[in-house]
C-alpha cells in the first residue's frame, strides 16, 4: 500500500472514531464498534494504531501531514499576512471537522503530556507556520521587529485559548472564526 493510500485510510478510520466519540465519547466506543464502522477487521485497526489510545498522536500526525500537503495552497496569497490568516482559518475548519468530542480529547491529552513535562510542539504544523512568518519578515511585512518563534508560538496560544474556550462553552461555540478574528486583531497591530 503506499504512503497516500496508508494515510488516505488511517485518515478515514480516525474520522470514523472521531464520529463515534461525538456521539458516545471515547471511553465507550470499543475497537469492535470502530472496525464495524470503518469497515475493517481488528488487525487492520491495529495495522494503523498500537491501541485504542494512540489515537490521539495519530490525529496530531494526520494534522501535521494534513498541513504539509496543503502548505502551497496556504501559502498562495499575495502578502505572508494573509497566509497567516489562511493557515489559521486551515486550522479552525480542521479541528471543527474533528469536532467537539474529539478535541476535547486532544486538549485533555495535551495537558496529561504538559503535566508530565513533555511539552511537545508538533514541529512540522509549528514549522509550517514559522515559514510563513518567515517570509512575511524577509518581506518587511511587520512594522516592528519581530521574532518568528515568538510569533509563531503566540499564534498557537491564541489557538489554544479558543480550544480551551470551546471546550468550556460547548460544541456550537464559533472556534474557527473566534481564532481567526483574534489573529487578524494581532496581525494588525504588527503589520
Amino acid at each position: 500500500m503506499n504512503l497516500y493510500k496508508s494515510i488516505s485510510k488511517k485518515k478515514t478510520i480516525v474520522d470514523v472514531i472521531v464520529n463515534l466519540m461525538d456521539e458516545e465519547g471515547l471511553k465507550n466506543v470499543t475497537i469492535k464498534d470502530i472496525c464495524e464502522n470503518a469497515d475493517i477487521s481488528i488487525g487492520s485497526f491495529y495495522h494503523y494504531f498500537s491501541s485504542k489510545d494512540s489515537i490521539v498522536q495519530e490525529m496530531y500526525q494526520l494534522m501535521d501531514e494534513y498541513f504539509l500537503l496543503n502548505k502551497d495552497n496556504i501559502c498562495s496569497h499575495f502578502t505572508a499576512i494573509e497566509d497567516i490568516i489562511d493557515f489559521v482559518t486551515h486550522f479552525g475548519l480542521y479541528v471543527e471537522q474533528w469536532g467537539y468530542y474529539a478535541n476535547l480529547l486532544v486538549i485533555r491529552t495535551s495537558l496529561e503530556e504538559a503535566a508530565k513535562g513533555s511539552l511537545n510542539q508538533h514541529k512540522k504544523i509549528y514549522n509550517v507556520l514559522k515559514d510563513i512568518i518567515d517570509i512575511g519578515i524577509e518581506d518587511k511585512f511587520f512594522k516592528i521587529s519581530i521574532d518568528d518563534e515568538d510569533l509563531a508560538s503566540t499564534i498557537f496560544v491564541i489557538i489554544r485559548g479558543y480550544m480551551l474556550e470551546w471546550t468550556k462553552r460547548g460544541a456550537n461555540y464559533p472556534v474557527k472564526d473566534n481564532m481567526v478574528r483574534q489573529v487578524k486583531y494581532l496581525l494588525n497591530s504588527i503589520s
